[in-house]
């Protein structure tokens, strides 16, 4: 797990893995004290019914009013914002410009209201074509087995496997009489007991000898891999020279009619406090909760800038306003009972 160390701490800083950039200026972010993502749903939910889609809406309300009323703000008035995030990576439906009237006005009947909108297929890429999913991919930091490391299993930038351990071994053995052997799997850094996991970031579709720009092309990657993307762009660490992976665009009054043509984040409340955030939250249904172990296995790989991170601190510090060091524990969830 890549941990943080502010540079007010009374100890001496940890170890920590960081990359300089000498010339690197960090773009300075308004932030929200806390990013309320408010529910999940698959493409083919918002095309369906109304019913269920109002139905996780309202379920979601009081929560949400929870976590507006429990913010730690420090000297500041709390500002929290909220945002959805379309399915279209997986799937892209035609209509796009009636899911959105659907979706906002449904959420709005609910109670529920939505600030930010942002495409999980801008986690991939962006509008103007930049992979922004390789930026975390070239990021994670593999633990290595702690007394002794085989080398058996290759590296995560050529699998696109990520665990949290090691896995089962089982010896092979020739004479059929003989009992096979079997060592179990072992999380690094257990409390107790192991709960190993392994998770597929992406599946490689190009031939072999293909250039590095056509496998990208051809690269699909696995949902929780776009959800931490998500999550580290929410808390504005997730930077391309210092600028945040993807930013906010004003909605500018009309839907395009191909996902593919809206903005990477769209403005959709002009009253809105700040996209990104010194913490999220994510309420969804229960069924995702898998995707966002997944997630947070993820993010505790994740290898942040030092220069981001330390700015961050600081607009903190100023505000009194408290944030783990560990960027996973900057993440929260709720989970609603049932499934849709």
């Amino acid at each position: 797990m890549v941990t943080y160390t502010s540079s007010q701490a009374a100890e001496p800083p940890a170890p920590v893995f960081s990359e300089h950039h000498r010339d690197m200026a960090v773009k300075q972010l308004s932030l929200s004290h806390l990013s309320v993502e408010v529910g999940h749903f698959y493409m083919e939910d918002l095309e369906g019914d109304e019913e269920p889609i109002l139905t996780q809406f309202e379920r979601v309300k009081p929560w949400l009013e929870a976590a507006k009323a429990s913010v730690i703000s420090g000297d500041s008035k709390p500002r929290v914002s909220t945002c959805f995030l379309i399915d279209d990576y997986f799937q892209s439906w035609p209509d796009a410009p009636e899911i959105m009237e659907r979706l906002l006005r449904l959420s709005m009947r609910a109670g529920v209201t939505i600030d930010y909108v942002a495409r999980e297929s801008a986690c991939a890429r962006r509008k103007d074509g930049f992979a922004v999913a390789e930026l975390l991919a070239t990021r994670l930091l593999e633990e290595p087995e702690p007394d002794h490391d085989t080398g058996g299993r290759p590296p995560t930038i050529a699998t696109g496997w990520l665990s949290n351990g090691r896995p089962a071994r089982q010896a092979t053995i020739l004479n059929a009489m003989e009992a096979h052997t079997w060592e179990a799997p072992l999380e690094y850094g257990k409390r107790n007991h192991s709960i190993y996991v392994d998770v597929e970031l992406w599946r490689d579709d190009a031939e072999p000898g293909a250039d590095r720009e056509d496998a990208l092309s051809r690269r699909q990657y696995s949902c929780p891999f776009l959800a931490a993307v998500w999550q580290l762009v929410r808390l504005g660490l997730l930077r391309k020279d210092g600028i945040p992976a993807l930013e906010v665009t004003d909605f500018d009054g009309e839907w395009k009619a191909e996902w593919s043509h809206f903005p990477d984040i769209i403005k959709v409340n002009p009253n809105a406090a700040p996209f990104y955030a010194y913490q999220s939250l994510s309420i969804m249904p229960q069924n995702f909760l898998p995707i966002e172990t997944a997630v947070r296995n993820i993010v505790d790989h994740f290898v942040f800038e030092r220069d981001v991170m330390a700015k961050l601190d600081r607009r903190a510090q100023q505000e009194n306003v408290s944030v783990p060091d560990v960027i996973s524990q900057r993440m929260s969830h709720h989970f609603l009972p049932g499934g849709k």
